[in-house]
Formats: C-alpha cells, sequence, structure tokens
C-alpha cells in the first residue's frame, strides 16, 4: 500500500535494535535451550524488517540506539545497511536519530545511506516533511553517550495541517532506565503539541503517560531472561483527520517470560492461563520460561508438560557459591 491507495497510513517505529549484541545470561540457566546467542539477534532484526517490507507500510522510524557500543564490527555494519537497503528497495521513507550507544560506535559514520534515509544531526533538531503522506518528523541525534541537556526543549513548534512525530532517544525523567541520556520533562512533550513522540532508550514497551500521545516500542530483541516480554515494533497507523491508532507487533523468533508460582495449589491451572496469555513464536521461534524462585522439580517437570511445542521452562537461575 502506498498514500495513492485508500487506507490508513502505516508508519512502523523501532528503537534499541543494538546490532551486533549478544544475548546474555541464558547459560547461567540450569536447562536451558541451546540458542546461538549471536545468530538470534541478527535473526530477530531481520525478522522485524521481513515484516515491514511484505506487510505494506510507509515510512519507518528508528529511535536511537541503532549499533551496540561493545560490537562495534563488520557484520553489524552490514547487517544495518542490509536493512536500510531494504527499506529504501521498498519505497519506505526512512528517519533515524541516534542514542547514546550510537555516540560511541564508530559504525554510524560508515553507513552509506540509501536515497530514502535521513540520519538527523545532532547539533540542532531537524525536521523533514513528507507532504503526500501529511507527515512531519522533528528529531535530534545525540552526539554525547552522557547527555543531560533536554533535548525536546528545542524541537520546533508543530507544522500545521500535518501529523507532527517527535522522534527522541530518551531516558525521560529516568524512571525506567538505568543510564539517564537527554533527560526531558514530560510537560515538555505535551507542550510540543505533537501527534505522537516516537521515542527510544528504555527497553520495554511503554506508554509513558506523559501528557502526551508517546511511546517506546521496546527493542527488536532481548538482550537476555532479564527482559521479558514481546519483542518487535509499534506499528503508528494514521486515519482520516490524522488520527493515529497503535498497534504493538511482536517479531523477534526468541521471547523471554517469567513465570511466578504463588500458590503450590493452583499451580496448574495458574501454568495453564500464564501459558495461554502469551502468543505463539513466530515459525522457527521459541519461548523461554524462567521460573522465578526456586520451584519443586515435580513442579517444574509439570510447567514443561504443559508449555507446549515452541516453549522451552527453565528452573531459576544458578547463583555462583561465594
Amino acid at each position: 500500500m502506498r498514500a495513492s491507495e485508500p487506507g490508513p497510513i502505516r508508519v512502523a517505529h523501532l528503537a534499541d535494535l543494538h546490532i551486533g549484541s549478544a544475548l546474555g545470561g541464558l547459560a547461567e540457566y540450569p536447562g536451558a535451550p541451546a540458542i546461538d546467542p549471536y545468530e538470534a539477534p541478527y535473526e530477530a532484526l531481520r525478522a522485524a524488517v521481513r515484516h515491514i517490507v511484505g506487510d505494506g507500510y510507509h515510512a519507518v522510524l528508528l529511535a536511537g540506539d541503532v549499533f551496540d557500543r561493545r560490537h562495534a564490527d563488520a557484520r553489524a555494519l552490514a547487517a544495518c545497511q542490509d536493512a536500510l537497503g531494504a527499506f529504501d528497495e521498498a519505497g519506505l521513507r526512512t528517519v533515524v536519530v541516534s542514542g547514546n550507544h550510537d555516540a560511541q560506535s564508530p559504525l554510524p559514520h560508515k553507513l552509506n545511506l540509501p536515497p530514502s534515509v535521513r540520519w538527523l544531526a545532532a547539533d540542532a533538531p531537524e525536521s523533514v516533511s513528507w507532504p503526500d503522506l501529511g507527515i512531519t518528523v522533528h528529531g535530534q541525534s545525540v552526539a554525547d553517550p552522557d547527555e543531560r541537556r533536554d533535548l525536546a526543549a528545542g524541537y520546533p513548534r508543530r507544522v500545521p495541517g500535518t501529523v507532527n512525530i517527535g522522534l527522541l532517544h530518551t531516558s525521560l525523567h529516568g524512571a525506567w532506565s538505568r543510564r539517564i541520556c537527554a533527560p526531558a520533562d514530560p510537560r515538555t512533550l505535551a507542550r510540543a503539541g505533537y501527534d505522537y513522540w516516537a521515542l527510544g532508550h528504555v527497553h520495554h514497551r511503554l506508554v509513558p503517560g506523559t501528557g502526551a500521545f508517546a511511546v517506546y516500542p521496546g527493542n527488536t530483541h532481548a538482550r537476555g531472561p532479564g527482559e521479558p516480554g514481546g519483542r518487535g515494533l509499534t506499528e503508528l497507523r494514521i486515519g482520516d483527520g490524522g488520527r493515529i491508532g497503535i498497534r504493538q507487533v511482536d517479531t523477534a523468533p526468541v521471547r523471554y517470560e517469567d513465570l511466578h508460582l504463588r500458590c503450590p495449589a493452583t499451580a496448574e491451572a495458574d501454568l495453564r492461563a500464564r501459558f495461554a496469555d502469551v502468543p505463539r513464536p513466530p515459525a522457527g521461534g521459541a519461548v523461554v520460561w524462567t521460573l522465578t524462585a526456586a520451584t519443586p522439580p515435580g513442579l517444574l517437570r509439570t510447567a514443561r508438560a504443559l508449555a507446549g511445542p515452541a516453549a522451552m521452562v527453565c528452573p531459576a537461575p544458578t547463583t555462583p557459591a561465594a
């Protein structure tokens, strides 16, 4: 679908790809599945790109931390180049801002950006207009990995007659992140009057309640069992009158989930309900369930029997002796 065709405008909002990073911590779990910690994140990126390219989107927003600061190698660079090239070949406009990891990586400067991709500068906010889509995107990259300025405070006024989107890598007030980055007062986001804030930096899906329509999509792949929940992207559907709806889209082949069992007497019923509540993984994928407390061996066997195909249940992680 393109703008000339009927139906809503669809925009994919991604963040925190951390291309090159490996899964961590899974080996500490007894009975953990044999998941390749290096290949799984790359497959998660490929799965997200396949979904976007093949499912009729019009544009892509990348809200920072495209790369991982610890893994600046040739494979990470090639994977990003391939993803941006795929968006360009599919006719998708793409806007990117750097996050704190990108500010520490040499890879953004080595990219050969395709014609349809704009990677916004860090010295001042920029605006990108797509008149045929009726959208204006405002954004600014992070240049300092320890950025303490409220970048959002300098974003331009909304452009009348278009859907205005703010693209920002930020920790907001720091409640959901261990590292402060471009902190922003939620009231600043609300005063801008934008129709949507496409945020990055927080690794789980979150609508932070800033007084503005703002969303963290979470990352495309979990970086280990400590990041449970769905992974992928947020889809914006922009309808008549600029009304925006969102849908969370899971694309990651490996998903981590926690199991909290409070009452042994109802454990089997609780397990069935919890397993039924989580979507099945994509074809060829897996859900890794981790019990979060010491569990009797019999209950672990029950959980493994009930989890179903493409699901693995691990006991709590092992703790090294003091």
